[in-house]
Formats: structure tokens, C-alpha cells, sequence
């Protein structure tokens, strides 16, 4: 009973430390991956080639601000990728990115801002390139292949397009390019060149990103934007002394907490659920542990009443009694330690792990050592109240009350080896067999595996119902990343009007609104035939021009409720809230778009109004960026995918966005939240087999205790005559009871507790709840816990088989 107590104490209290570990290692990954990178706090933008002035020269400004601690360069090339032989003009693969050094500012995702390489090295030289996974997909190529480029050069002036002929580069290294862990419709996709290489290809130049980090951190950022409008005034000025005018010259950012705060957000949930995983660990250990406990405070009974009866004080047999209970908490402890650091190098959990740059084997000490002293303190004081309790003089035994199982099996004429079991297995009796307990703790065990099962189901399942993270729809055809829009109106209705495979269509508008005291990403719907749009959670969907729609998260942000009425966009336009809406994660992309109940849905008409635009504009120049940019249609059923293959080309080979490869499908895009919980699916279903084999095992060290209590029982049912198979029989019948009694309990609890955390879950994030209870899982798990329960307990069948009547009786 002791080893068992060193070791319960020891696994359990390894996975509890490990997981309260790992859940603080989870979280802190993505702030080191920043450190380590040298990450910027803010993208400055320089829009194209300023005539009249050197193309480095924006940067260098931008890099001697006040404020601006370093900065580093990339430009974007007009370039498109040969592959086969052929020009893939595609917006989704066209990034060829040119990192730049210029003057003060150093080349980024070299220098600051740095890619993480996945296989191979960092470019450098003319003849290098660095490229994403997608693109070294597309090619076909490895690290040591070649890729080739088309290049382009566009006049500042007339804007005409001159091919400039293609050149080819050697893959050195498969990399991602930052920002990571963002949602996937964020992603960049496309090849790095190192800065020598870039200055070979400036003819080729379309526009610039400064990264800058400043000496404030992000709340620099207000003076970053004062600092750039006096800029640009500058730059302008410099422009007229050539003779160039350039009127509407600005220079505008990208905040990069926005984006931080984002994937933090995708992070954190992970961290609080291994947190509750090792909450849960820690519970069962009590329970278990306790159990283990009473069991060697049993063992001692005899040397306590000698004890007493040779003159020692009932606080010196409580002492002698627990020291083998203290020595086995303090080895458990010890071992807990071991295995948590043994165990650190799972961690950090999900897609974050890539990039933590502190991997291997680690001592928490905050964790571990706290974590490791609050158990040990917590198990030493349970275990002196247990030997407080066993060397209390003992009080008239109670009445004995049969258990309605056992009188059931009796009525029911079951053999005697049922009847005892059940009794056994329901009855404390005259040996005090603590059968409460063991039927709470593994009640309590069966309810948190269930629990486990049921939150792992519905967490598996998240990715396979596209509604639950607001992908209401088949096919989402969006232009530019969002920067771009359809226009004229007429042309995209004509494209779909004629396509017989769709059965109804929608189209989105993205822009940020004035909620309030709160800016707040909105997604603007205008039905074309049918609805097709976002789910709505809660309250009803938008019927009119005066109606809108919150994000879960926003919502509570704006401390409202659906009916009140809130001012939105510069118009202050009063707004009903009707209900709250699952938006699903993707607009104007590496922005602050709507995403996983973060963000407003209206009509298109009224996101229009409310930033100030022409709804129903007259020319080129009127077109809002909140415009539509995307479409969302739902298929006809049957549709087939030959069908939707053709949808999708004639849509996009027609331009309507009036760029060539600009309009596409985009992929199903989950939130970075979704992908990184749909990646934890498996640990829950890993806690729970752990607690489930803890729990088998406690229950077959309680069995063996109970065999030993019940010894002078057994002999006697032995002298009248019961066979080893039969007394072997009777502990299968406790064993066996025991269990369903406690899934009969733990069950339903443990259901009703994983749809609870679910619900709660999904509530956080802003997803749809939709729980899932795997009825057929759950009953193999309790055939297997049977199975295993009597296995185990085999051993304790052996012994009380084997029970010696004349030795025992002679002794008692």
C-alpha cells in the first residue's frame, strides 16, 4: 500500500504538474517567438515608387523617426511564377517579396522580423531564394530546386506594364514567413529574396514595407502616425522640387498587436484547457490517493490498538501510524517532479510549438516547485486526517442496513456468490470496509473521463462542421485579399445568373466602424437570391436596413444586450441589436477583420452609410473599400464537382474585381482559434485513458484491501463449504458491480459536466455550441473498464481463494 501510494502520487501528480506547466510554457511560446525574431510593432507602407525621389529614400526617412528604435525594409515585385512553363498570374501565388536594405534600415525577415526556416538554410547571394510551403507545393520543388519568375515593371506615370523576362533561383530553405499563427485567410504565401538578389531586380518594384520597432513598444504607435503625417508633407515637398505633384501621398500602418493579440487569443484557450486538465489530474489524485492512504492506516489497525493498549497518546499512534503514509507522499512528491520534467518537452502544446524557440526539457520552478510543495503540504495534511480518524476510539458498530442491491439479487434467486459480491460491493459491514468511499472516487473518476470524452468529441468534431466557426456556405469567391472590389455591380449578378449549380448567393463587404467609444471590424451582407450569410446564435438575423448584429465577445466588450440600440460609424447611425452572429474569420486580410466573436454584420447597405460612402456610386472614385469583395453562394443539391470546378473558373476567369488573377475561391478558412483547438483533440482522450487506468488501478489496491479485511469472512464461507471459484467469483460480482454503480452515477454527470464545458468553450471563442456525445465510444469505454476492472482485480481473486480457513480462525 505504500508503494501504491508513492506511485498514484507520483503518476498523477506528474501529469498535473506537467500539464499546469505546460499550460504556462503554452502560453508565454508566442511572446518568446517575438522576442527571438525581433519582431516589429508597426508596418509602415510606402505606396509605390515616388516620382522624383530615390526609391530607398521613404525608407531611410521612415527609419530615422523619432521614436523608431530600427527598422527593416521588404518590396513587393510585380513578378509572376513560371511553373511548367507556363505563367501563373494568381493573387494567392504572385507575392515574390525582395528583402531590402536601405540606409538605416536593414532587410527584413533577415535582420528583424526573421522567417523561420523549416528545412534547408537562410538565402544569400544573387542566385538564392527562400519560399513557403504552398509555393514549394506548387512548383514541386525542395530545397536544392530552381524556381522561376516572370518579371514585370509598371510606369509610375501611365501605369502601362513591360515584361521584363524571367530569371531563375535555387531553393535554399522552406520557410514561414511572419506574421504566424494568424488565421489562415491571413497567411502569406509566397518567396523571400535575400537583399542582394533584391537589388538586382528593382526595376521590378511596386511598393514597400518598413517594419519598425519602436522604443515605446505598440504604444508608441500614436506618435508613429503624427510623426508619418509630417512626413508625408515632407516627402511631397520633395516631390514638387523635382516637378512631380502628389496630392493624396500618405504613409499608412499596420499595427501588429492587433494582430498579436489575435493569435493570443488562438493560444490562450489551450493553455486554460490543459490548465483544467491538470486541475482535473490533481482532483483525481486526492481521491485516489486518499483512498490509498485509508487503505495503509488500515493495515496499521493492529499496531495502533497495541499501541494504545501499551500506554502511547493518540497523537504518538497517529504519528507512528502515518509516517509510512508520510514517507510514501514525500517519494510520490519527489517522483511527481521528476516525471513533470520528464514530461516538459511535450510541451508547448499545438502550432505554437514550431516556433518556440525554448524547447527540450525544462524546471518550471514557479510551477513545479510551488506546484510540488502545495501537493505534497495538501496530501500530508489529508493523510493526518486520516490517522487522526483511525486512532479515534472505536464507537458501537452500527446497525447493519442491507443494501437494496443486495437484497434485490437475494430476491431475484441469484447464486450466493452474487448475493455476497453485491453486498461486498454496497455494504461497509463489520470489518468497516470503506465502500463509500470507493464507490464516490471512482463515481468521481468515471465523471471526469466521461467529461473528458465528451469535450474531446466535440473538440475533434469542430473542424468537420464548418457552420460551428461561421463557413455557412459551399463555395466563397473573394477578390484581392479583400483590397480589392466588384465593380461595376452589374457584372458579378450576370456571372451567377447564368450558372444553373447555384441555389442561392450572397455578397460581402468588409470596412471598421465606430461602435460607440470602440472601433470594431464589420462584415456588411447584401442577399442576392436567397440568404446566404453567417449563423445567428442567439436572437434573430438582420431583417432590415436598421438592424445589426455582435460577435459573442463584442457584445460583452460593449457591455450590451440584444434590443438595445447602439450609435454606429461617423453618421452615428442607431442601430437595434438583434441577436449575436458566428463570424467567420477572414476580410481584408493581415487587418483587423471580423473573426471569432469579434465584430458587427449589417447590411452592405448600412456599413456603407455608416463610414460615409455612396451606396449606389457613379464612378471608379466613388467606390467604397467596404464595397463588396467577396460572394458566398450555396450549391444546388446534386451539384457535382465538375460542376463547381467550372463555377468557380468562369467566375474567376471573368475578372470582375478588374484585376488579371485577382478573383478566386478561398479555401475553407477556419479561425486560428479552430485549427489550434481542433489540434488539441487528442489530449483530452489522453487525460481521460490516464484517469481511467488510475481509477482501474485504485479500485483494485481497494478490492485487495477489502480481501485482506475481510479474511475471517472468507474462511468462514470457505468451512461452509464454498469452492475457490466461487470465493474467486465473489470478488469478480464486487468488482464488477462496483463499476457500473459508479457509471451509473458518473456517467450522466460526466455528460451533463462535458456538454457544460463545452457550451462554456465555445461561448469564449464564439463559435456555435453544438456538443457532441459519443454514445458509441462510451460504451466501449465502460465494456473496457469491466474488462480491465476484473483483470486487475483477479489478483485479490487469487488471494481470497486461496484464504486458509483453520490459520485464520485459529488467529481470530
Amino acid at each position: 500500500p505504500a508503494l501504491a501510494v508513492a506511485l498514484l502520487t507520483g503518476l498523477l501528480g506528474a501529469v498535473a504538474l506537467a500539464a499546469l506547466a505546460g499550460a504556462r510554457r503554452t502560453d508565454s511560446a508566442y511572446g518568446r517567438y517575438l522576442v527571438a525574431v525581433k519582431a516589429s510593432d508597426a508596418f509602415v507602407n510606402v505606396p509605390g515608387r515616388i516620382p522624383g525621389i530615390p526609391l530607398d529614400r521613404p525608407m531611410e526617412l521612415i527609419a530615422g523617426l523619432p521614436g523608431v528604435r530600427s527598422a527593416a525594409s521588404y518590396i513587393g515585385l510585380a513578378a509572376n511564377p513560371v511553373v511548367h512553363g507556363h505563367v501563373a498570374d494568381s493573387f494567392l501565388t504572385n507575392d515574390l517579396i525582395g528583402s531590402f536594405a536601405a540606409g538605416r534600415a536593414g532587410g527584413a525577415y533577415f535582420d528583424q522580423d526573421r522567417m523561420t526556416v523549416l528545412a534547408g538554410r537562410m538565402p544569400h547571394g544573387t542566385g538564392q531564394i527562400a519560399v513557403s510551403p504552398a509555393i514549394a507545393r506548387m512548383f514541386g520543388v525542395g530545397v536544392g530546386g530552381r524556381v522561376t519568375y516572370q518579371l514585370q515593371s509598371q510606369n509610375p506615370r501611365t501605369y502601362a506594364v513591360t515584361t521584363l523576362g524571367n530569371r531563375s533561383y535555387r531553393v535554399t530553405a522552406i520557410v514561414e514567413v511572419p506574421p504566424v499563427l494568424g488565421d489562415p485567410s491571413d497567411a502569406q504565401e509566397g518567396a523571400i529574396l535575400p537583399p542582394a538578389a533584391t537589388r538586382q531586380v528593382l526595376a521590378s518594384y511596386e511598393y514597400a514595407w518598413v517594419g519598425v520597432r519602436l522604443a515605446p513598444g505598440s504604444g508608441g504607435i500614436p506618435a508613429l502616425q503624427h510623426h508619418l503625417a509630417g512626413l508625408a508633407g515632407t516627402v511631397r515637398q520633395l516631390a514638387a522640387r523635382q516637378h512631380f505633384q502628389t496630392p493624396g501621398l500618405s504613409f499608412a500602418i499596420r499595427n501588429s498587436a492587433l494582430l498579436r493579440g489575435e493569435v493570443q487569443q488562438a493560444i490562450r484557450p489551450q493553455a486554460v484547457a490543459l490548465s483544467l486538465f491538470g486541475a482535473f489530474a490533481a482532483l483525481a489524485l486526492l481521491v485516489l490517493a486518499g483512498q490509498a492512504m485509508g487503505q495503509l492506516l488500515g493495515r496499521a489497525a493492529p499496531g495502533i490498538t497495541a499501541g494504545r493498549a501499551l500506554g502511547a497518546t493518540r497523537g504518538q499512534a497517529a504519528l507512528a501510524a502515518s509516517l509510512p503514509g508520510a514517507a510514501a507522499v514525500l517519494a510520490g512528491v519527489v517522483l511527481a517532479a521528476a516525471g513533470a520534467v520528464a514530461l516538459s518537452p511535450l510541451a508547448p502544446v499545438g502550432p505554437v510549438r514550431r516556433f518556440d524557440p525554448a524547447r527540450g526539457a525544462q524546471f518550471d520552478g514557479q510551477v513545479l516547485g510551488a506546484g510540488a510543495a502545495v501537493l505534497a503540504v495538501i496530501l500530508l495534511v489529508l493523510l493526518a486526517v486520516l490517522a487522526a480518524r483511525a486512532v479515534r476510539p472505536a464507537a458501537a458498530l452500527p446497525v447493519r442496513r442491507p443494501s437494496v442491491l443486495a437484497q434485490l439479487a437475494a430476491g431475484a434467486g441469484l447464486s450466493a456468490t452474487a448475493v455476497i459480491g453485491s453486498r461486498n460491493a454496497m455494504e461497509t459491514g463489520s470489518d468497516r470496509v470503506p465502500v463509500r468511499a470507493v464507490l464516490l472516487g471512482s463515481a468521481a473518476a468515471v465523471m471526469a473521463v466521461v467529461t473528458a470524452v465528451v469535450f474531446g468529441a466535440s473538440l475533434t468534431g469542430l473542424l468537420s462542421h464548418p457552420p460551428q466557426y461561421g463557413w455557412n456556405w459551399d463555395v466563397l469567391i473573394q477578390a484581392e485579399g479583400g483590397y480589392g472590389n466588384f465593380y461595376p455591380e452589374a457584372t458579378m449578378p450576370r456571372l451567377i445568373r447564368a450558372e444553373p449549380a447555384v441555389a442561392a448567393w450572397s455578397e460581402f463587404g468588409f470596412s471598421q466602424v465606430a461602435i460607440g467609444t470602440r472601433v470594431v471590424p464589420a462584415m456588411g451582407v447584401q442577399p442576392e437570391r436567397g440568404t446566404v450569410e453567417p449563423p445567428t446564435t442567439s436572437g434573430h438575423p438582420i431583417y432590415g436596413d436598421d438592424q445589426i448584429e455582435l460577435g459573442a465577445v463584442t457584445l460583452r466588450q460593449l457591455g450590451k444586450k440584444i434590443g438595445d440600440t447602439v450609435e454606429v460609424g461617423q453618421r452615428h447611425l442607431p442601430l437595434t441589436i438583434v441577436g449575436t452572429v458566428t463570424l467567420p474569420s477572414f476580410g481584408v486580410a493581415i487587418t483587423d477583420h471580423v473573426s471569432l466573436g469579434q465584430g458587427a454584420m449589417m447590411s452592405e447597405a448600412t456599413l456603407l452609410r455608416a463610414e460615409g460612402s455612396a451606396v449606389h456610386p457613379v464612378s471608379p472614385a466613388q467606390v467604397s473599400q467596404a464595397a463588396p469583395s467577396a460572394v458566398a453562394i450555396d450549391l444546388a443539391p446534386g451539384t457535382t464537382a465538375a460542376q463547381r470546378r467550372h463555377l468557380i473558373a468562369t467566375i474567376s476567369a471573368a475578372n470582375p474585381d478588374g484585376t488579371p488573377g485577382g478573383t478566386y475561391a478561398l479555401p475553407r478558412s477556419p479561425a486560428a482559434a479552430v485549427v489550434d483547438a481542433a489540434q488539441m483533440g487528442s489530449q483530452p482522450l489522453a487525460l481521460a485513458l490516464g484517469l481511467a487506468a488510475a481509477a482501474v488501478l485504485s479500485l483494485a489496491l481497494t478490492i485487495l484491501a477489502a480481501v485482506r479485511r475481510r479474511r475471517r469472512e472468507l474462511a468462514l464461507l470457505k468451512t461452509l463449504g464454498m469452492t475457490r471459484q466461487q470465493l474467486g467469483a465473489t470478488v469478480a460480482w464486487q468488482t464488477t458491480l462496483t463499476l457500473l454503480a459508479a457509471s451509473a452515477a458518473g456517467i450522466p454527470l460526466g455528460i451533463a459536466a462535458g456538454r457544460w464545458a463545452w457550451e462554456a468553450y465555445s461561448g469564449s471563442l464564439g463559435i456555435v455550441p453544438a456538443p457532441l456525445v459519443p454514445a458509441g465510444i462510451l460504451l466501449a469505454g465502460l465494456a473496457g473498464l469491466l474488462v480491465a476492472g476484473n483483470v486487475l482485480a483477479s489478483g485479490p481473486a487469487v488471494i481470497a481463494a486461496r484464504t486458509a480457513p483453520a490459520a485464520v480462525l485459529r488467529a481470530d
